[in-house]
């Protein structure tokens, strides 16, 4: 497998994971909360949704333009951190939407190194 392939496979996977864990925002967004929370939720969910877009856009352009690739993984990772930040500043008690952040970030930082 060369690093192309390799760097598809991880692409198609960190969006397969922003997508669990996506869900999981609009699970937790059903339940009661306060209006601060909410907000911060649903910023992540634009966040994620962001995400989710721009990793199955890198699997197509490793191929045509890995720079350009580069560029538009690595512009996931300050969203996310964003959306990290605003969790744990709004107080927002949720240990599997931190996970899922960590995992993102995994995700971000292995695309960013294929070239």
């Amino acid at each position: 497998m060369d690093t192309t392939q390799l760097g598809t496979l991880f692409m198609k996977l960190g969006a397969a994971n922003a997508k669990v864990t996506l869900n999981v925002y609009n699970e937790i967004i059903k339940k009661p909360g306060s209006p601060q929370a909410l907000n911060v939720l649903n910023c992540c969910v634009e966040a994620y949704k962001f995400a989710i877009l721009s990793f199955e856009m890198v699997s197509s352009e490793l191929v045509e333009d890995p720079q350009t690739a580069n560029y538009d993984v690595a512009v996931i990772g300050p969203e996310i951190g964003n959306c990290e930040n605003e969790l744990i500043n709004a107080k927002v008690q949720a240990p599997q939407l931190l996970a899922g952040n960590q995992f993102m970030k995994y995700y971000v930082s292995m695309g960013y190194e294929i070239r």
